[in-house]
C-alpha cells in the first residue's frame, strides 16, 4: 500500500513499559510492524533525566508542548513549543525534561524498538 491513514480519534497515548524510556507515554502512528520504513508517534515525557548511550535510528522531533533539553555528543539545545529537533543515530544522547514535554517523533529506520537499549 502507497499510502496509509491513521484516524486522529484512534491515536490514544498508552504508557511505555520497558527500555529506557519507560513511564512515559506513547501513541505510535505509525509503528514497527515492517509496514513501514520510518515509524512516528506522539511521545509525553515527564519530569525526568533519560540517557541514550548510542541512538538506535535517526529522530526528528516537533514539539508540540512543553520543553525538553537534549544533549547529543557533547552539545546541548533547549527545544520549546513549535520547534523542530534533528538527532543522529550513533549519538550519546541526554533528555531532561523539567516538566513535561509531548512531541511527534519520526524515526528512520523504523526499528527503534528492536534496538533501543534498556
Amino acid at each position: 500500500m502507497c499510502v496509509l491513514k491513521k484516524m486522529g480519534k484512534d491515536i490514544v497515548l498508552q504508557p511505555l513499559r520497558g527500555g529506557v524510556f519507560a513511564g512515559s507515554d506513547i501513541a505510535e502512528i505509525f509503528d514497527t510492524s515492517g509496514r513501514t520504513k520510518m515509524s512516528c508517534g506522539i511521545h509525553e515525557i515527564f519530569a525526568s533525566e533519560i540517557i541514550v548511550e548510542k541512538a538506535p535510528v535517526d529522530d526528528m522531533l516537533y514539539i508540540l508542548e512543553g520543553e525538553i533539553e537534549v544533549e547529543a555528543d557533547g552539545a546541548a539545545e533547549t527545544f520549546r513549543a513549535g520547534d523542530f529537533a534533528y538527532l543522529r543515530a550513533g549519538a550519546r544522547q541526554r533528555f531532561i525534561v523539567r516538566d513535561r514535554v509531548k512531541h511527534i517523533y519520526v524515526c528512520y529506520p523504523g526499528n527503534w524498538k528492536e534496538d533501543a537499549p534498556g
